[in-house]
């Protein structure tokens, strides 16, 4: 008998590209308005999955463990779950599922293992995959992270993000740079989060030649589990009187840990605060961004997430 598969799309993308603030808006249009959400996060504490404003039957939080590490398992799981939920009718029925990995994350691993679990492999198929990758952050980002390099060897469409942080001159060249090393890549730009997913869609739809160049230095494929030269910690905040004493404190943790720090985010409640604070810093950044919150935080702890690398 033959069953028509549902369509997963895939969402990668290096740490603070911005790649949440897009899926954001792209979660409220259709086709994806009618979809299932994985978010997969490296931290224990999905600040992530709470931005993203989605929390009901059909919205699955991965914490704590990287889709292309030791977290396989758990994404083969958690789409059997939803896959006889859906048929069960226990959920509402959804029309495909958007997978939002880490930043640190391969997507190479993540499709790959979709074809070993016989039931996923049945019911559901690969339709596209896409890599953000902040403009003005690119060169210095593909020079130094084997992860970014993999994530836009994996993709179907790159997302040049953060294009109104970056001079026209720093968005042509990051253009240039991954034309050069992938040619062929099918690009578009977005300032603030502000590409439509009609755009993206309607890109991935058109046929596309892609030919690596071989001296570009690769991430080896023999594995589908790997693991990533960075770890995690959590730093808790309940006490943090002001906004003047969370600059302080920012202040200290990125002097601290200096280039080490590749991504630093959180929720931070603050005493003299009516609602949260979400924090955002990713290295190359001058200072940490500070933005006030409206709702979807309650389940949140607060403090903040540093992803380290590993000396």
């Amino acid at each position: 008998m033959h069953h028509e598969r549902i369509p997963i799309y895939v969402m990668s993308g290096f740490l603070g590209s911005g790649k949440s603030t897009l899926l954001a808006r792209w979660m409220k249009e259709s086709p994806f308005s009618n979809a299932a959400l994985i978010v997969n996060e490296i931290g224990e504490v999905g600040l992530d999955h709470a931005t993203l404003g989605f929390a009901g039957d059909t919205s699955t939080l991965l914490a704590d463990a990287c889709v292309c590490c030791n977290g396989l398992p758990a994404l083969n799981e958690a789409l059997e779950t939803l896959f006889w939920a859906r048929l069960h009718r226990s959920i509402p029925r959804f029309a495909m599922v958007v997978i939002e990995t880490t930043g640190l994350a391969d997507p190479g691993p993540l499709v790959a293992s979709l074809s070993l679990n016989p039931l996923v492999k049945e019911r559901y198929r690969i339709a596209g995959t896409f890599a953000t990758i902040a403009a003005h952050h690119a060169a210095n980002t593909l020079a130094r992270f084997d992860e970014a390099r993999a994530q836009l060897r994996g993709s179907d469409v790159v997302i040049l993000t953060h294009t109104d942080l970056a001079d026209p001159s720093e968005v042509d060249a990051a253009q240039s740079l991954i034309e050069n090393y992938y040619t062929g890549s099918r690009i578009l730009h977005s300032a603030n989060g502000s590409l439509w997913l009609r755009d993206a869609l309607a890109l991935l739809s058109q046929p596309a030649k892609r030919a690596e160049r071989t001296d570009v230095p690769a991430v080896p494929f023999s594995r589908l589990t790997r693991t990533h030269g960075a770890i995690t910690r959590f730093v808790a905040l309940d006490d943090v009187p002001d906004s003047s004493a969370l600059c302080a404190r920012l202040h200290e943790l990125i002097s601290q840990y200096g280039d080490s720090l590749l991504r630093l985010k959180g929720c931070v409640r603050l005493k003299n605060g009516r609602s949260p604070v979400v924090v955002q810093f990713v290295l190359g950044d001058r200072f940490a961004q500070i933005t006030d919150t409206k709702s979807g935080m309650a389940g949140v702890k607060s403090g903040l997430t540093l992803i380290v690398k590993r000396n």
